[in-house]
């Protein structure tokens, strides 16, 4: 195909062309690491949709004089394959300036636990593609950060834990196989609270996660490496995964669209588990359009995980379609939209003068994201009737029920005598954080006795019952979607035990894709503030729609200012120079004080290297 053929293919036959390339996990077995994501020939990398914004509009720095032609700054998927496509930059240029970023920012943001030693050679596998007009796909050379709970066959995946510390999986995770095969080059590992347990990222392997925004304040979790690294500029797409709101919670802290997607429409096959009832992969991006690219790689049935036949029939991609055919301008154009009100500014009983000061900080800023979405041609149903917390929490299912039984399963899959078995081997390594002593606990749980635990099983049964209410409620109101803030208030201090005020359980009980797209930044604070929808099951078309044009009418996002351009200082990133930075790291963050304490050391000094041995 002559190259000019290749810029004129369209975007929608570029996804049929792969997607219908890619037999998903019936070839994986048998390709190897730089093959695992091997080449599809003559699949055109294209530009959006002329006349549509790539991303949120005029929020990026003008390019100094004498600068590469490449900005990382606030930089999109699409921008970077216009690049590739007209051979104006190579792969391997763009993954040195994200390696450079990585090693300026890294001692003060913890975002990143390992860059992959292979990622130069990956780089160069695709350049070469370019040259001939062979194109992997629509993820062509995007640099993605994965959470340290995603396996990854040619890098240890440690869910942020020092018993975890060598464990290499014997293949990818689905998803991550399928980002490789849609031509997305794994860039690095990011940490993660430790076993995604909360919201603060703090783990015994990675340290501390800061906020790029203050780094005084909580980045989120449990992704905050990814929300954190994304968010700096250290990478273009990234993935988190969620449970009771991981993907969100993070990404609202760090100004960033982040989806949790309907339970069963992303595999888990391959993610170290938190409770498989509620766990999903999400992406978490810059854009919505980058997160709809990112999604439409994630989709699809595997056999390895049963909970995707669900998804069959029931998304875009089925019909060869894409989540980006429903990036509109106009998509709020007629749309309702609820407000769960009740959710927004501080709590009736809140006492704390600066707790309620900062509530209604964010509670400002919704308020102007309704407007946005009024003014963008929405009508705002203000209020309607949440289902009551008590509700939501008895249909949540609690991870502490159902973590011994799949973190055992996860263990068992390893197939490595080096590493434990079982959460018992974890627990009496004592090879994690002081702060997730309670894993103990955890582990006492009889894993054999849950189909006869009456209080897990009602909590089972409360799901349906709350599906009904919501839905009853959008059908009254005739809903497309419902909004709220996705934090009622902005990331507290590291130093604190200040509650997060999150709005994210809701959703992983009713098993609904939400998305929490940026709303803007408080003025007292000047930390990020996001707004979610949620939609029915399997709409999350809807929500792209909806979020695109609302990111559209309000470009609420910005680049941290403390993360600027920098200047490269590494000669060449080679596999020996990235191995010696991924040791370092590991030497600097890793906790030095392990197992349980009854005076755990603070959040801040935690794997800072500031801690005697």
């Amino acid at each position: 195909m002559s190259k000019g053929n290749l810029e004129q293919e369209d975007s929608k036959d570029e996804s049929k062309s792969v997607l219908s390339s890619i037999n998903r996990r019936t070839i994986l077995g048998s390709i190897g690491v730089i093959g695992s994501a091997g080449l599809l020939p003559n699949t055109a990398l294209a530009d959006p949709p002329r006349g549509k914004p790539e991303g949120h509009p005029g929020n990026k720095p003008k390019k100094p004089p004498g600068k590469p032609e490449f900005d990382p700054i606030e930089a999109t998927a699409g921008e970077l394959r216009k690049l590739y496509r007209t051979n104006q930059i190579s792969v391997q240029s763009v993954v040195a300036q994200y390696l450079e970023r990585i090693r300026e920012f890294e001692d003060e943001l913890g975002a990143i636990v390992r860059i992959n030693p292979h990622v130069m050679d990956r780089a160069e596998e695709l350049d070469e593609a370019l040259e001939s007009n062979e194109l992997v796909g629509p993820l062509h050379g995007i640099p993605v950060l994965l959470k340290d709970n995603h396996d990854t066959e040619d890098i240890p995946t440690t869910a942020g834990s020092v018993s975890l510390k060598d464990s290499t999986p014997p293949d990818d995770a689905t998803i991550v196989s399928w980002i490789r095969n849609a031509g997305g080059i794994v860039l690095a590992k990011t940490n993660l609270s430790e076993f995604a347990f909360s919201y603060n990222t703090v783990s015994s392997f990675g340290g501390v996660t800061y906020n790029p925004y203050e780094l005084t304040h909580s980045a989120g979790g449990s992704s905050g490496g990814t929300g954190a690294g994304i968010a700096a500029n250290l990478g273009v797409l990234g993935t988190g995964s969620d449970t009771g709101g991981s993907v969100r919670v993070p990404a609202a802290a760090n100004s960033l669209v982040g989806l949790r997607p309907s339970t069963g429409l992303i595999s888990r096959d391959g993610i170290v588990p938190l409770a498989l009832t509620e766990d999903t992969s999400g992406p978490m991006t810059r854009s919505v359009r980058d997160a709809a690219l990112l999604t439409d790689a994630m989709v699809g049935y595997d056999p390895a995980d049963s909970e995707t036949a669900e998804s069959v029939r029931r998304t875009p991609i089925d019909d060869e379609g894409s989540y980006t055919d429903y990036l509109n301008e106009d998509g709020l154009e007629g749309a309702r939209i609820g407000v769960y009100r009740d959710w927004v500014g501080p709590d009736d009983d809140e006492e704390d003068p600066d707790t309620i000061a900062d509530a209604k900080a964010v509670e400002t800023v919704f308020n102007e994201a309704l407007d946005d979405l009024r003014e963008g041609g929405a009508t705002v149903v203000d209020p309607v009737d949440p289902p009551s917390w008590d509700f939501i929490n008895e249909a949540n299912v609690s991870s502490g029920d159902e973590f011994n039984r799949d973190i055992n399963s996860y263990l068992d899959s390893l197939d490595d005598q080096d590493q434990p078995d079982t959460l018992e081997d974890i627990v009496d390594s004592e090879l994690f954080a002081p702060e997730i002593c309670y894993i103990r606990s955890r582990e006492e749980v009889d894993v054999d006795a849950l189909d006869e635990n009456v209080d897990y099983l009602y909590g089972l049964s409360r799901r349906d019952d709350l599906q009904e209410f919501v839905l009853q409620t959008m059908a009254e109101h005739d809903l497309d979607a419902i909004v709220y803030p996705t934090l009622k208030q902005t990331p507290p201090t590291l130093d604190t035990n200040e509650s997060w005020g999150s709005n994210a359980q809701l959703t992983p009980a009713l098993e609904f894709p939400s998305m929490t797209v940026p709303a803007g930044f408080t003025a007292e604070s000047d930390l990020p503030v996001g707004i979610e929808f949620f939609a029915r099951e399997y709409q999350e078309e809807v929500l792209f729609e909806l979020g695109y044009a609302y990111e559209q009418v309000s470009s609420k996002r910005r680049s941290p200012e403390s993360f600027g351009s920098v200047e490269p200082e590494v000669e060449e990133w080679t596999p020996d120079v990235i191995e010696s930075w991924n040791e370092s790291q590991h030497k600097n963050r890793t906790a030095k004080r392990l197992g349980c304490d009854e005076d755990p050391p603070d959040l801040r000094t935690i794997g800072d290297g500031s801690e005697s041995g």
